[in-house]
């Protein structure tokens, strides 16, 4: 077994590999996070307007959420704070729709593929279990920031590598440069986070408590897969 990094969404899913999806700041995180608040499925989509189509086509059972310039868009009902998510009284939805700036257009770039998680450090172990029960070579997909490579997915890209190449997985050159760039980080993989272009951004809006949460690994046991349900891109949690 194989595994790569791609900085950013490929131009096309593909058809040999399972792709790890990350957006660690904080999409895929958040997306750990309802799965294993029991939100039964999750839909990722591409714009605002096309969440609020869904949100109207499946009714008030489903949550809306998501962001642009990390804010919750005019009537949603949440951001994309993880932290909030794993607070919050959900009680009320069983389904979600997500449209985020970089995290849902980098898991609908990669839905054909044979087998598609969105991982987190949060999901960490049972994504990587997942990886390595498929047998296939693995591409570690990093949302990236605006079509530009973000540091905070590639620390968290190099995380999934290390723990792969561990299991017996080897590396290609831009999985040994994710793995350099995690083990030279100094402290914390939280304080690494926020020192990024994207976590100061996050900062500077108040989401300073995010950065702990994301980082944490191994928290939930559930799997995000993304399957193709009707055409339509639907997230559910797999016991791990």
């Amino acid at each position: 077994m194989r595994v790569d990094v791609a900085w950013l969404p490929p131009a096309r899913a593909p058809l040999d590999r399972t792709c790890v999806v990350i957006d660690v700041l904080r999409a895929t995180s958040s997306i750990a996070t309802l799965l294993a608040r029991g939100i039964e499925a999750i839909y990722p989509v591409a714009t605002i307007e096309e969440a609020r189509a869904v949100r109207g086509e499946l009714g008030s059972g489903a949550l809306l959420c998501g962001e642009r310039n990390a804010l919750p868009p005019p009537g949603f009902d949440f951001g994309n704070s993880p932290s909030e998510f794993a607070a919050a009284d959900l009680g009320r939805w069983t389904s979600a729709v997500m449209a985020t700036t970089n995290g849902t257009p980098a898991l609908l770039a990669c839905a054909r593929a044979p087998l598609v998680l969105a991982g987190a450090p949060l999901n960490a172990r049972s994504t990587i279990e997942a990886c390595m029960a498929a047998g296939r070579d693995v591409l570690v997909v990093c949302a990236g920031r605006g079509g530009v490579r973000a540091t905070d997915d590639s620390l968290a890209a190099g995380l999934f590598v290390r723990r792969l190449v561990a299991l017996g997985a080897n590396a290609d050159p831009q999985a040994r440069e994710a793995l350099a760039l995690l083990e030279a980080v100094p402290g914390s993989l939280a304080s690494a986070f926020r020192l990024t272009e994207h976590g100061r951004a996050l900062v500077a809006l108040g989401f300073e408590h995010d950065f702990e949460f994301c980082a944490r690994e191994d928290v939930y046991a559930q799997l995000a897969v993304l399957h193709l349900e009707d055409g339509r891109a639907t997230l559910r949690g797999t016991p791990g």
